[in-house]
Parts: structure tokens; C-alpha cells; sequence
């Protein structure tokens, strides 16, 4: 009973003949090359997603502060670096302190930087009391108040699945609230 049915399965496959095959084998490979055209044109635009864009700290103000917990308002300069329009409807950073971890903060305000140009965002972070007390040593080490700063982080954006990575590095003055970004980013 069983062979019947392979039996009547093979018997219905159409054969092909020789122009036929060939035409389809041709029809296979094109699909196949265009869909690695369009995949490996997607990964070269992604390798450059990290140049369009440059993160750097405007100001850095404190606002509350508990016993475990300060909150600091950051204006976070972002500049678009490409002729595209860039749509941002949220981002997600760590900030470090001259190598330490101080705070971190995310943010769904949505902005759109138009190309090439920037704008500022006000994003709230956070740090806990271990964060501030690992800064104290080194703030009575530096004389002057200034501190080296690492921001990283991601941004998201609507119009695409991936989200748009940013680590830049610079010296932050704490004493007259300036900051001054560093020829240095990763």
C-alpha cells in the first residue's frame, strides 16, 4: 500500500527537459546572487552606522540626591554626520569617570537630527552612593576638577532593527560645569 503511493509520487514528478533545467538553474542563481547583494549591501551600510553618528556631554548639572541614590541632568550633543536625516526615539548610556563606572541613564525622547547637523538632548542619569564615593579619592587627586569621561551607549531608531552603537571620550571640568571632547573616541 505504501510503495503505491511513493510510486504514484514519483510517476507524477515532471521531468524537465534539458533547456528547461537550464533555465531554471539560471533563474537559482540569480535569485541567490541578488539576495547576496542585497544581504551584503546592508552589511556595508552597518559597518558605517558608528561614523554617522558622534556622542559628546554638552553639561552635566546635578538635580536630587538621597542617601543611595543622585540624579543629574546630562545635555548629551548629538551630531548627525551624514547627509540622511536621522530619526531617534530613544538611547540607553553608561557614563565613566576616569575609568570607573559613575552612572547610567535611558531615555525615550524621540529627536530628529536632519543631516549634517546636531542637537541636544536633556537626559536624566543616575548614580548610586558606591559610584560617587569611588570619584571623592579622585577628585582630591585632580586640583584642577577635571575628570576623564567615557559615554557609551546605543541609540534606537525607528527605521531600523539595529540600534546605533557610540563610545566617545573626553575631559569633563566639574568645577565650572564645561566640558571639553577629546580627539579620542572609539
Amino acid at each position: 500500500m505504501m510503495n503505491e503511493g511513493k510510486n504514484r509520487v514519483i510517476q507524477t514528478r515532471r521531468r524537465y527537459s534539458g533547456s528547461e533545467a537550464h533555465a531554471f538553474a539560471k533563474l537559482t542563481t540569480c535569485t541567490a546572487l541578488l539576495l547576496l547583494l542585497q544581504i551584503l549591501s546592508g552589511c556595508a551600510s552597518l559597518q558605517t552606522q558608528e561614523e554617522k553618528i558622534r556622542v559628546t556631554i554638552a553639561d552635566l548639572k546635578p538635580l536630587e540626591s538621597t542617601l543611595m541614590e543622585q540624579r543629574y541632568l546630562v545635555k548629551i550633543r548629538l551630531q548627525n554626520r551624514s547627509k540622511e536625516e536621522l530619526n531617534i526615539d530613544g538611547m540607553s548610556f553608561d557614563l565613566d569617570l576616569n575609568g570607573k563606572r559613575f552612572a547610567s541613564g535611558v531615555s525615550n525622547q524621540v529627536a530628529t537630527v536632519q543631516g549634517f547637523s546636531e542637537s541636544i538632548l536633556e537626559v536624566k542619569l543616575s548614580s548610586t552612593v558606591f559610584g560617587l564615593i569611588k570619584q571623592f579619592g579622585a577628585l582630591q587627586d585632580r586640583q584642577n576638577g577635571t575628570f576623564d569621561y567615557q559615554i557609551s551607549g546605543s541609540l534606537s531608531t525607528p527605521d531600523s532593527m539595529l540600534s546605533l552603537p557610540f563610545n566617545e571620550q573626553g575631559e569633563i571640568n566639574l568645577l565650572p560645569t564645561t566640558v571639553v571632547p577629546s580627539k579620542k573616541s572609539h
